[in-house]
């Protein structure tokens, strides 16, 4: 009986540290709008909510674009904000 409640509080707690990993993981995206593309439909350059202009990498995104962008610490990588 003891073992039994041992697993299933066992279970729960692990599953909450997994829901509330992917919540955070998620959460971590930053609306930007895409403001210079390179000549094959890249997004070279956003600008976040201030209005600064970063570099970034982002694959087949339009000029002007909305854009969720991530961190990834060595570089900001973006996807078009209707993917996600």
């Amino acid at each position: 009986m003891l073992r039994t409640v041992r697993k299933t509080v066992g279970g729960a707690l692990a599953l909450l540290c997994l829901a509330s990993t992917l919540v955070m993981a998620q959460s971590q995206g930053q609306k930007m709008i895409c403001m210079q593309v390179d000549g094959k439909g890249n997004c070279t350059a956003g600008a976040g909510t201030d209005g600064k202009e970063i570099t970034v990498v982002g694959e087949n995104i339009a000029r002007y674009e909305p854009m969720i962008c991530v961190n990834r610490g060595y570089m900001i990588n973006c996807e078009p904000a209707g993917t996600k």
